[in-house]
């Protein structure tokens, strides 16, 4: 059935265009990566059709192995054979906090963010008697609230940058900061042209 469904997306090509791709992401990076990446994709090469799936990590890699995901972008795909991994970007989780006068080790105002098995080891490490009343697993979401209401978080550095420089938000000083390295997983059997243009798109955004 999935090979079926491979083949209809192959044929189905809308008429003006040379190719279809279907491009794929985690449901914590699909903004600003996943976003930016189909807006640029869409000015700059028009003539690619474009499919844009989120899902959960497991089921992700599962549809790019099968075929139904051309590039899939994720922080810590598993290798599996016929898929190739390329790295992004090696981005950074860095403490901030709306506001930096009265931030204290123990914020009760602190997001806990479900960056992935490896954050909450290095968290649990750095910070082995938080107990957060507020977990998210989604960074966009988290980040949305925590500049509505105020409080601090990890995020991606990339994705407070303009947070940073506008003073909405603030790195909290000492605070360690994590690798988050965001790979594009696809599998050996995309065209190599098609792929060639996302992965170029995709880091310009990264």
């Amino acid at each position: 059935v999935q090979l079926w469904q491979r083949a209809r997306q192959q044929v189905a090509v809308p008429e003006g265009h040379r190719a279809v791709l279907t491009v794929g992401s985690e449901v914590s990076l699909w903004q600003p990566i996943l976003l930016e990446g189909v807006r640029m994709m869409r000015r700059s090469h028009p003539d690619i059709a474009l499919r844009a799936h989120v899902d959960v990590p497991q089921d992700l890699i599962s549809h790019v192995a099968a075929g139904l995901v051309d590039v899939a972008i994720m922080y810590a795909p598993q290798h599996r054979p016929g898929l190739e991994i390329d790295l992004l970007v090696e981005e950074e989780l860095v403490l901030v906090t709306t506001d930096l006068s009265n931030h204290r080790a123990d914020d009760p105002r602190y997001v806990h963010v479900e960056w992935g098995p490896d954050f909450t080891l290095h968290h649990g490490a750095s910070f082995p008697d938080a107990t957060p009343s507020l977990v998210a697993n989604l960074g966009p979401l988290a980040l949305n609230y925590v500049l509505s209401e105020g409080g601090s978080g990890y995020f991606r550095m990339h994705a407070v940058q303009p947070y940073l420089e506008s003073g909405e938000l603030h790195l909290v000083p000492g605070a360690p900061h994590f690798s988050f390295p965001v790979y594009a997983v696809h599998s050996t059997n995309v065209d190599v042209a098609t792929l060639g243009t996302a992965l170029t798109v995709l880091r310009a955004v990264s």
